[in-house]
């Protein structure tokens, strides 16, 4: 007898899985009507996520795109005017597609926790693909209401999920279910976490058709060869699809704290006499130096730096950089080295950097640090001017999480040319890497 699962989760603090005969579109009304019944939709619970699960498994054979529709359009049927509601009103609006080729059973559960998070800011269809390898073809598939809950009457805003479960599928089989489940008129957003995500078929498939493709450069398994890969990706499609790599989101308050430095007037002077870089990074199980080089890669696209010929140097596990900058008061030839050091560091934030160095030793002496302090989601910064006492601040520095981090890149659709003027010029020093 097939199964028909229905899942309830509520704010993380209920979680029940019922069982119902298989029944098609009647089964799931009867399982979502004894939900809405049962209460499990509070309006009071202010802020939570919600999500109201109806899945439908089915074999390889079986997997029917319209079936999938139909579930959905049941779906919304039931909840436009649900018992016990408290009159509060619910609204499908989907602002985009979101597909998540996730490579394990690991991903997968990140990315139906990440889901519901998303809504709240981003309503969308989130197509969940976990496409694991197997010597046997196996696809199941489910769908979700993924609701907003507020209080005071107002209406909760809702998106759609859709997971297919694969194994040993292939990318052809796999791009013919994705494709009818997108909403058409909406953009069309890839995230593909992991290794190599350049060198799976299903992405390569699907990039062409998106509008944007977020990795993330911390899950590299070869960091920095993946890097250039990555750069000549981004260069070669030119921004169709846009390219975000969740790596570079992180270094966000790195950039903003940084360039607040210089937006007193006093200071600003020091940033075009910079000669020195130090960047410390967290390396947990295995050094990945690519948000370090991201980083040098934003100082120096943004600076004027260019690469020597021979700008890298490694030794053991630290990386040196060499970079030439115009020099200043000089003459318009005239040019200057900066030494850009990177190293690992044993840290508790587990990755990310720990500790940036700035220094201006042409003319006047000038040092600006950014670095985690012994407090979670804090850093301190401080500028020395020379014959001047120390400038010290504290600054909040929290951990974003995943959700926040794909929430961010979501709000562009466009390309994000600041990222990619740091991934190139970072790549471009990957590639001098001694082999």
């Amino acid at each position: 007898m097939n199964l028909l699962p229905v899942m309830v989760a509520t704010g993380g603090d209920y979680n029940e899985w019922s069982q119902y005969e298989r029944g098609g579109s009647r089964a799931i009304e009867r399982g979502l009507r004894q939900m809405w019944q049962a209460g499990l939709v509070p309006g009071e619970i202010n802020g939570r996520q919600r999500a109201v699960a109806s899945g439908a498994c089915m074999s390889e054979a079986a997997i029917d795109i319209n079936a999938i529709e139909r579930e959905l359009r049941q779906m919304w049927q039931e909840q436009e005017n649900p018992p016990d509601a408290g009159g509060q009103a619910v609204i499908r609006a989907l602002t985009l597609n979101l597909i998540a080729r996730m490579p394990d059973d690991h991903w997968a559960d990140l990315a139906m926790t990440v889901a519901p998070a998303l809504t709240a800011h981003h309503p969308n269809r989130t197509v969940i693909v976990i496409d694991r390898p197997g010597q046997t073809t196996e696809l199941q598939a489910s769908v979700q209401a993924l609701c907003t809950l507020t209080s005071g009457g107002r209406a909760q805003v809702c998106g759609e999920q859709v997971t297919i479960s694969a194994r040993g599928a292939s990318a052809g089989q796999l791009t013919s279910l994705i494709l009818p489940l997108l909403v058409p008129d909406l953009p069309v957003v890839l995230w593909a976490p992991g290794a190599q995500p350049l060198a799976q078929p299903l992405v390569q498939r699907l990039y062409r058709l998106c509008d944007r493709l977020i990795v993330d450069s911390a899950t590299f398994a070869d960091p920095v060869r993946e890097l250039t890969e990555l750069a000549t990706f981004e260069q070669a499609t030119n921004g169709a699809p846009a390219v975000s790599d969740l790596g570079w989101t992180r270094l966000t308050p790195w950039r903003e704290l940084t360039a607040q430095f210089f937006d007193t007037r006093p200071f600003l002077p020091h940033l075009h006499r910079i000669d020195e870089i130090v960047i410390e990074y967290a390396a947990a199980d295995r050094p990945n130096p690519v948000a370090a080089l991201l980083f040098a890669g934003w100082l120096a696209s943004c600076l004027k730096w260019t690469p020597l010929e021979e700008a890298v140097g490694i030794e053991g596990e630290t990386i040196q950089l060499y970079l030439r900058r115009p020099a200043v008061g000089v003459g318009p030839a005239a040019i200057r080295l900066v030494s850009v050091e990177i190293r690992p560091v044993a840290h508790s934030a587990g990755e990310g950097l720990v500790r940036l160095i700035l220094r201006a030793v042409d003319n006047q002496r000038a040092e600006f640090v950014v670095e985690l302090t012994g407090e979670a989601g804090h850093a301190c910064t401080r500028a020395t001017i020379a014959g001047a006492a120390p400038i010290e601040r504290t600054a909040t520095i929290e951990r974003a999480t995943l959700a926040d981090l794909l929430s961010s890149e979501l709000r562009l659709l466009s390309r994000d040319r600041t990222f990619a003027a740091a991934l190139h010029v970072a790549a471009g020093l990957a590639r001098r890497f001694p082999v």
